[in-house]
């Protein structure tokens, strides 16, 4: 009889365990619909489901419509230590409201929001549909977003004020950003900052919804370092030179310190003229920064105008071209003696 109650209270406790440790992994292996429980792994009921990933009902077979916290169901039940993970497919919340994903919502709890692979979309179709990591600016939750691989397309990014409520951690991946990063704070102020990380970052219309020009800001409502390494990339697309940033060509605005590392990549959107330029990065109120990135485009050249205030993209021939064009000059030099 011992044995027995004592085996009981062992499940018992490891019941409440799970409940309070959640670990919910999004696989999309049947389909896109979040109702679907083959999409999902450790979780037995649509219900529980969505409590634990705080959803509200779905409208479409890849979308949620309302606001998702991870901290609190719609029932208002506390989930603790929640984690949600999106290995595979589309997992889309949209909704009229600002505030459209809050990962930590509840004092003294961790929540974290892992993208592996896949598609995580977060968007309103204003530039206004914010993924934030800490619902509550005096609250002791945390919650981090970690980007591993897939996309994350978020319209706006946001940590809250929170200095130790969470951070983005990026070892991979695409970070889709739509119209600005804020509230991530400057190191000297005892933030961590924003760092880039792993990740590429990539700027995109919100309004369309496309992958075209956009204007993205980071850290205008609150001054953010921008913080890239070795592994950071940002791409810019290019479009006419005769055009206006945010308009015809990328433009990223940031309000912080800036360190730079990684990658350059440029795409272009009409064919560029040799010493066409860009101003694809202003640097706005009086912040310095420091590094340089390891690769950019052979066709590219980069300077820092402005007293260092703005980053210009200067087309210029390919090397290839460049020797080819020599050889021109030599063959034409010969055939005139």
């Amino acid at each position: 009889m011992k044995v027995r109650r004592f085996l009981c209270l062992l499940l018992l406790l490891g019941l409440m365990a799970s409940v309070a440790n959640a670990t919910t992994d999004w696989t999309g292996a049947v389909n896109n619909d979040w109702g679907t429980g083959g999409n999902w792994t450790s979780v037995p009921t649509n219900t529980e489901r969505r409590d634990i990933a705080l959803g509200s009902p779905v409208v479409s077979a890849d979308s949620i419509a309302g606001v998702v916290h991870m901290g609190r169901t719609n029932t208002g039940q506390i989930i603790t230590n929640n984690s949600l993970t999106i290995n595979a497919g589309t997992l889309t919340v949209t909704s009229a409201g600002t505030e459209l994903v809050s990962v930590a919502y509840t004092d003294a709890f961790t929540n974290n929001l892992t993208v592996n692979g896949g598609n995580l979309v977060v968007y309103r179709g204003d530039g206004t549909g914010e993924l934030r990591l800490n619902h509550v600016y005096s609250a002791t939750c945390v919650g981090n977003l970690n980007l591993n691989g897939g996309t994350i397309d978020v319209e706006r990014l946001n940590k809250g004020s929170n200095v130790s409520g969470g951070n983005f951690t990026a070892t991979g991946g695409t970070l889709v950003v739509r119209s600005r990063i804020d509230k991530f704070g400057r190191v000297d102020q005892g933030y961590s900052g924003f760092n880039l990380g792993g990740a590429t970052l990539e700027m995109a219309n919100a309004v369309t919804r496309s992958n075209g020009i956009a204007g993205v800001t980071i850290g205008e409502m609150q001054s953010t370092d921008f913080i890239m390494n070795s592994t950071s990339a940002v791409v810019f697309d290019l479009g006419s030179a005769a055009g206006t940033a945010g308009t015809n060509w990328d433009l990223l605005t940031s309000y912080g310190n800036y360190t730079i590392a990684g990658t350059l990549f440029a795409r272009f959107t009409v064919a560029p003229n040799i010493g066409d330029s860009w101003d694809v990065w202003t640097v706005s109120g009086a912040y310095t920064g420091s590094g340089a990135f390891d690769n950019i485009p052979s066709f590219l050249t980069t300077s820092w105008e402005n007293g260092g205030t703005t980053l210009r993209l200067t087309y210029v021939p390919e090397p290839a071209t460049i020797a080819l064009l020599g050889l021109g000059l030599l063959a034409l030099r010969r055939n005139k003696k």
